[in-house]
């Protein structure tokens, strides 16, 4: 049996800019999309994922979630904004 091919994703679910944002990591990011919004309330738009990056290493996501967490909110939004300016949710591009 072939081993699979390990997939680590950085993202950020996020409503507009200036509104909290949450980062995190996921090793299977279209099951935890389903999984946030089956908690979040369904009016809620804490649900959309405005931001994602791909690894293939473990560690280098840890890092880079990290890193993006000690950052400022600003230094997020803009980061959000390099990708996605428009905040739209990007889970159907997965």
């Amino acid at each position: 049996m072939q081993d699979k091919h390990p997939h680590y994703f950085v993202y950020i679910f996020g409503e507009e800019p200036g509104a909290a944002v949450r980062v995190g990591i996921a090793d299977d990011l279209q099951q935890h999309v389903a999984q946030v919004r089956q908690q979040d309330e369904p009016q809620s738009n804490k649900h959309k994922l405005v931001y994602y990056e791909h690894y293939d290493v473990e560690e280098i996501a840890l890092n880079r979630e990290r890193q993006i967490k000690s950052g400022d909110q600003n230094a997020t939004y803009s980061l959000i904004a390099s990708m996605n300016p428009n905040w739209l949710d990007l889970s159907d591009t997965l």
